[in-house]
């Protein structure tokens, strides 16, 4: 990626300031009334090649896209008596392209220019030991996530990275051997909530009604079981034209969506982890088809002697989501409803597949190496298989193989630093796959 003089800035700013910055503070207000205030500031320069979009094409269409991403986080959480606490975050993000292949840059259509929005990320309130203890309750706008994130990761996917809010209400009780998660939200396709410069953004697929249930018990180290059940129901009537979303989110996808699943994980001994998860999904789609998808997720983690250099660990994952035949009444492929974002750290894949994960046999492989107490470094490997190839162009199974790369490094306790990188090599699904490259430099100043 062709460096720029404004990114380059701009991390050196917030590099340079980490040596002055403080952590979350926290004030005592009296009467059992505690103050906690702080926030962040994520700075990203990004770079990706159009065969990233257009991973079928048969000739390059321009210059790579590249952007600065600034993200700044801030938020308030008032402790109250009786385990009661309020919690606000508010989120600025703002996007800079540099680079684009169409012409001109910083179009509006697909920029979000500073100030861009002011967002409340989170506002809920918190009872902890409501009634018996153990048994908490949050309303709101909040943030919950489970396991691996398979079943339920992200709540806003098309505001590409800036949020991952659900609005609604989380009940959970824990005792020494389980915990036992109610959950039910409400998401709007649109945020109601903007302050600044509204610009009407599609943030999901239409209005989503979540209830589930989520159970997790711990026999020992070696052995914890989760069982889960999720409901989803998708509204989407709305119009498409300038209010559906980047890259042609698809409109008029009413859903109702069930997902069963669970799964077993612990930790086997000191060298070794591991995870099996197992779900099915049923309901109908908008075209009256029953939807039949499966996700089966295996994951094993080795963990080498720490006397070794760079006390490395290596990890071993089997995905299959099942995909959708086009000569059949029925749904057979898994729907990523509430997880379409990156869920293994690159955005190579997130952004080719628009966030979709589906239709898809991984193999994967990743070394993580200490090199210093600093610095740590992430390699991996993934050969991808389509399970279906009734939209292949190539007519073959070979999706293609992944490599990717993470270095990070924690200048100071509150300035993390990262280098990310990956590359995708086309298979023989695609007639003319070409290969693509993706890029970014991070920065993450907390305060």
């Amino acid at each position: 990626m062709e460096t720029k003089k404004l990114p380059v800035l701009l991390l050196f700013v917030v590099l340079f300031s980490g040596q002055w910055a403080f952590c979350e503070r926290s004030f005592a207000l009296g009467d059992d009334f505690r103050l906690t205030l702080g926030g962040d500031v994520r700075a990203r320069y990004e770079g990706f090649n159009r065969d990233v979009i257009w991973v079928d094409g048969t000739a390059k269409a321009g210059p790579a896209v590249e952007y600065l991403r600034v993200r700044t986080r801030a938020w308030m959480r008032l402790e109250m008596p009786e385990g009661i606490s309020l919690n606000v975050r508010f989120v600025n993000r703002s996007h800079k392209v540099s680079s684009h292949f169409n012409d001109p840059n910083d179009n509006g259509a697909a920029t979000w220019e500073f100030p861009d929005e002011v967002v409340l990320d989170l506002l809920n309130i918190h009872f902890a030991d409501l009634l018996v203890s153990g048994l908490s309750l949050t309303l709101g706008r909040q943030e919950l996530g489970f396991g691996n994130g398979m079943l339920l990761a992200e709540g806003t996917p098309y505001d590409q990275g800036r949020t991952v809010y659900h609005d609604g209400a989380v009940l959970r009780y824990k005792t020494e051997t389980d915990v036992v998660t109610l959950f039910s939200f409400y998401n709007e396709w649109k945020d109601r909530l903007v302050f600044i410069n509204d610009q009407n953004r599609r943030l999901r697929s239409g209005d989503i009604f979540t209830l589930g249930a989520y159970w997790t018990h711990s026999f020992e180290a070696r052995l914890n079981v989760d069982a889960y059940y999720m409901y989803n129901d998708v509204h989407d009537d709305y119009p498409d034209s300038r209010e559906s979303c980047e890259r042609n989110h698809p409109t008029d996808a009413n859903l109702s969506l069930h997902t069963v699943g669970g799964r077993i994980f612990g930790r086997l001994n000191d060298n070794f982890d591991y995870s099996l998860e197992i779900a099915r999904q049923g309901g109908r789609n908008n075209q009256g088809r029953h939807n039949q998808g499966m996700m089966v997720d295996a994951r094993l983690r080795y963990h080498l002697p720490q006397e070794i250099m760079f006390t490395p660990s290596l990890g071993f994952e089997l995905l299959s989501l099942t995909g959708d035949k086009s000569d059949t009444r029925k749904s057979e492929g898994w729907n990523s409803l509430m997880t379409e974002c990156p869920l293994w750290r690159e955005e190579l894949l997130p952004i080719m597949y628009n966030g979709v994960w589906t239709n898809l046999n991984m193999y994967r492989g990743d070394v993580v190496l200490k090199l210093t107490k600093k610095l740590t470094f992430t390699g991996a490997l993934a050969a991808l298989v389509a399970n279906e190839t009734d939209f292949s162009s190539g007519g073959g199974h070979y999706l293609g193989t992944l490599f990717s790369a993470f270095l990070d490094y924690k200048l100071f306790d509150n300035l993390a630093l990262s280098a990310e990188a990956a590359h995708f090599k086309a298979g023989d699904y695609y007639v003319n796959g070409q290969d693509s490259v993706w890029g970014r430099l991070q920065a993450t100043l907390t305060f």
